[in-house]
C-alpha cells in the first residue's frame, strides 16, 4: 500500500482487506458485549473471574444474589471470604486454585458463606484461564446455591434410614426384598426370627428354599412371581419350611417394585407366621362342628319326645274326649263344651306334629333329602301362601352323606323361613342339583333383597341365620355365598357330593 495515497485512493483489493478487519473487529466485540451481558444477568449460577491469586476481578448478578455482596464490596478481595473459617483456614481455596492451574478444571461441593454469615451447600466448578502461550490469566469460578436440593437429600437419606430402622427392627414379619429372579436381596429381624436364616446365610439364595419340595416341583414359587409382576401383587396362605424342615402356616404377600419407567426392580415380600391363629380357627371351628352336632341331636331328641310321648299323650286325650261324647246322655252345654275340647285337642295335636317334623323330620332319616324337602317345600307353600318351586336335578337324586342332608335341609329351611318374614316375595324357587362330584343347592326369592350394608355384615356373620349356614356350609367342606339380585336375594351352597355310607340308615 502506498503511504502518500488517501484511503480512498489506495487499491480497491487492499480497500476489502481493510474493510473485512473492521467488520471482524466489530463483531468480536459484539460478540464480547453479548457474553458480558449473558453472564452479568444469569440470576442462578454466581459467574465471576478471579485473577491468579484469587482476588475477586468481576461480579455478575447471580453471584450477587447468592452470596449477598454487591460488586463494589467483593472486587478485589480473596475469594476465601466464601469459604467457613475453618476451611479458610485449612488453605482449601488455595488448593482448589492448585488443583484447577495444574488439572485445567476443579469441581467441588460443600458449604459456603453468604455476606450476612448464613450457610449455604455449593456447587463449585473453578476452570483455569491462559493465554495462547500458555501463561496462566486467571480463573473463572461457577457456583451454584444447592441447599434445596440438599435439604431434600438429606431428607429422603433420614426417610430411608427411618423405613430401614422399622424394617430392621419388625420381628412379628418377615420383611425383605428379592431380584427380579427371585433371589433375596435383604433380610430383617423378622426373617430371622420366622424363617430361621441369619443375613448371611440367606442373602443371594432364591427365596423357593422357603417353599415345601412338592411347592417347587410344581413350580409354585416363580408362580406367585409371575402374578405379582402381572398384577402388582400376589397374596396367599399356605404352608412354608423353616431353616431346620419344620412347616409353620404363612401369610404371604409379594407386590412387584417398579421404577418410574415402568421397569421391574424386584418385589417386597411380607411373610408373617399365621401357624398359632390356625390352630386356633381349627380348634374353634372343631368346637363349632361339636355344637351343631350336640343341636341337631338335640333337635332330633325334642322331635323325637314331641312325637313318641307328647302327641301320644295328646292322642290318648282326644280318644277319652270322643269315647265320652260317643256315650250320650250329656246336657247340651257339656256336650258343646266338649266338642270344642276336642277340636282344640286336635288342633295342638296337630301343632305338635308339626312342629316335631319341623325340628327333625322323620323323613329325612328314613326316606333321604329329596321326600324331606318335597315335604318341607309342600308345607311352606300351604302355611305361608308362598309359592316355593323345587326342582331337582336329576330328578333321581342319590343319597348323600347324613351331615350333609342335614345341612342341605336346614339351610333351605333356614332361608325359606328369612323368606317369609323378610322379603315381602310370593315366588321362592329351591333348586337341587348335582354335577361334577359336587351337590349344589340355590334358594332365590324375588322381594325387597338384603340393603347392600347389611349384606356385607352378613357374610361375615357367625352364629345362627346366615352365619350358622355358612359355618355348616363350612364344616362339611362346602361352600356357601350371598348375593343381592334384580329382584331379590340368591342363596348358593356348594358341597362335596359326598355318597351315604352303605352302613348308614337307608
Amino acid at each position: 500500500m502506498r503511504a502518500d495515497l488517501p484511503p480512498n485512493l489506495q487499491p480497491h483489493h487492499k480497500q476489502t482487506e481493510t474493510h473485512r478487519q473492521r467488520r471482524a473487529e466489530e463483531s468480536l466485540q459484539h460478540s464480547e458485549d453479548i457474553f458480558r451481558l449473558l453472564v452479568e444477568t444469569i440470576r442462578d449460577y454466581a459467574i465471576f473471574v478471579l485473577d491468579p491469586k484469587g482476588q475477586v476481578a468481576s461480579w455478575n448478578a447471580g453471584a450477587e444474589r447468592i452470596k449477598g455482596y454487591a460488586a463494589g464490596e467483593i472486587i478485589g478481595k480473596h475469594f476465601s471470604v466464601f469459604y467457613p473459617p475453618e476451611v479458610a483456614k485449612s488453605g482449601w481455596p488455595e488448593h482448589e486454585l492448585k488443583m484447577a492451574a495444574a488439572e485445567g478444571r476443579f469441581e467441588d461441593e460443600g458449604w459456603r458463606l453468604r455476606k450476612d454469615g448464613s450457610r449455604f451447600w455449593a456447587s463449585v466448578v473453578i476452570t483455569a484461564l491462559r493465554e495462547d502461550n500458555g501463561s496462566l490469566r486467571g480463573f473463572a469460578k461457577i457456583t451454584r446455591d444447592l441447599s434445596a436440593r440438599r435439604r431434600a437429600e438429606q431428607a429422603l437419606r433420614e426417610t430411608e434410614e427411618r423405613y430401614r430402622l422399622l424394617v430392621e427392627g419388625v420381628k412379628d414379619h418377615a420383611i425383605f426384598l428379592l431380584d427380579p429372579t427371585g433371589h433375596v436381596l435383604t433380610w430383617n429381624a423378622g426373617a430371622e426370627r420366622i424363617n430361621g436364616y441369619k443375613a448371611s446365610e440367606i442373602v443371594g439364595q432364591h427365596f423357593s428354599k422357603f417353599y415345601p419340595q412338592e411347592a417347587v416341583r410344581t413350580n409354585w414359587p416363580a408362580h406367585e412371581l409371575e402374578v405379582a409382576a402381572q398384577t402388582g401383587q400376589f397374596e396367599d396362605e399356605n404352608w412354608r419350611v423353616r431353616k431346620d424342615g419344620s412347616s409353620f402356616w404363612s401369610s404371604v404377600m409379594i407386590t412387584a417394585l417398579r421404577d418410574a419407567q415402568g421397569k421391574l426392580y424386584g418385589f417386597s415380600k411380607v411373610t408373617r407366621d399365621m401357624t398359632e391363629r390356625r390352630e386356633l380357627e381349627q380348634r374353634l371351628r372343631e368346637l363349632s362342628g361339636r355344637l351343631l352336632r350336640v343341636q341337631d341331636e338335640e333337635r332330633r331328641r325334642i322331635a323325637r319326645e314331641l312325637h313318641e310321648s307328647l302327641s301320644q299323650e295328646l292322642s290318648a286325650m282326644k280318644m277319652m274326649l270322643e269315647s265320652t261324647l260317643l256315650q250320650g246322655a250329656l246336657e247340651p252345654a257339656a256336650k258343646d263344651s266338649l266338642e270344642e275340647a276336642l277340636q282344640l285337642g286336635d288342633r295342638v295335636l296337630q301343632g305338635v306334629r308339626s312342629l316335631s317334623y319341623l325340628l327333625h323330620p322323620p323323613l329325612l332319616d328314613d326316606a333321604g333329602l329329596v321326600p324331606a324337602l318335597q315335604w318341607y317345600a309342600d308345607g311352606v307353600s300351604k302355611r305361608s301362601n308362598i309359592n316355593v318351586n323345587l326342582e331337582i336335578r336329576p330328578p333321581k337324586f342319590p343319597r348323600l352323606a347324613s351331615e350333609i342332608e342335614t345341612s342341605i335341609f336346614r339351610i333351605v329351611q333356614e332361608a325359606l323361613t328369612n323368606v317369609y318374614r323378610h322379603s315381602g316375595s310370593k315366588t321362592a324357587d329351591v333348586v337341587l342339583e348335582q354335577s361334577a362330584g359336587r351337590a349344589c343347592v340355590r334358594i332365590r326369592d324375588y322381594g325387597k333383597g338384603i340393603p347392600p350394608d347389611v349384606q356385607s355384615k352378613l357374610s361375615a356373620a357367625a352364629g345362627v341365620g346366615l352365619g350358622g349356614m355358612r359355618e355348616r356350609t363350612r364344616q362339611c367342606g362346602g361352600e356357601l355365598s350371598i348375593s343381592r339380585c334384580e329382584p331379590g336375594t340368591a342363596i348358593e351352597a356348594w358341597f362335596p357330593a359326598q355318597p351315604r355310607p352303605a352302613s348308614g340308615p337307608a
